[in-house]
């Protein structure tokens, strides 16, 4: 589907990572790292909710395993799971690093593809909301989105490691560079970055 705003899950695919910092109860942080990464990723939870809502800049989760909670024009529901990377990491010497990597916890994505596969007849559905972004002059600034059905990302994960991490304990996920999910789903870089968002909901 070439037309991304046509998807019945788009509502708003103009709005950017980086217009959500100026709305109340939003991030504003500054430069690179983890602290800006972690804020950015809770203004991407926001960003993917007005994207996919006319409801505000709010983003509604009733469970742990997802971010938001939206409502298609054609009456299905869906569970979302927002992911958000930088384009590229930062070496110690300030030199542009690898390609950002998005983190997919296995418990998160078997719930979400649970609920889907249990729900499906009844009209619920799982998504994935991805938002990448570089830093120019110490502010975010959004490089493309795209919104993709848990089945259709379930089939490129196929490497589990076991991590720790401060929040969420030592579980199985899947870190993949954006370049390779992108790859993997068949969306060119270019496709990506010049459209308002990629919508493979529908394609």
């Amino acid at each position: 589907m070439s037309d991304s705003s046509a998807c019945s899950v788009v509502s708003n695919p103009e709005v950017r990572l980086e217009d959500v910092r100026w709305h109340d109860r939003s991030n504003t942080c500054d430069g690179r790292g983890r602290e800006t990464a972690s804020s950015r990723g809770y203004n991407a939870e926001r960003l993917a909710h007005v994207v996919m809502n006319q409801l505000g800049f709010r983003s509604v989760s009733f469970e742990s395993w997802y971010d938001d909670y939206v409502l298609s024009t054609d009456n299905m529901s869906y569970e979302v799971e927002v992911k958000s990377c930088i384009d590229r990491y930062e070496t110690a010497s300030g030199e542009e690093g690898g390609y950002g990597q998005f983190r997919i916890w296995k418990p998160h994505h078997d719930r979400i593809l649970e609920e889907h596969e249990k729900l499906a007849e009844h009209g619920q559905g799982g998504l994935y909301f991805f938002v990448v972004y570089t830093v120019e002059h110490s502010i975010e600034k959004e490089i493309g989105k795209l919104v993709a059905p848990v089945e259709m990302v379930d089939d490129v994960l196929n490497t589990w490691l076991v991590s720790d991490h401060v929040t969420m304990g030592s579980k199985k996920n899947r870190q993949i560079s954006w370049r390779l999910l992108l790859k993997k789903l068949g969306v060119s870089r270019e496709r990506f970055e010049n459209e308002p968002i990629v919508s493979l909901v529908d394609d």
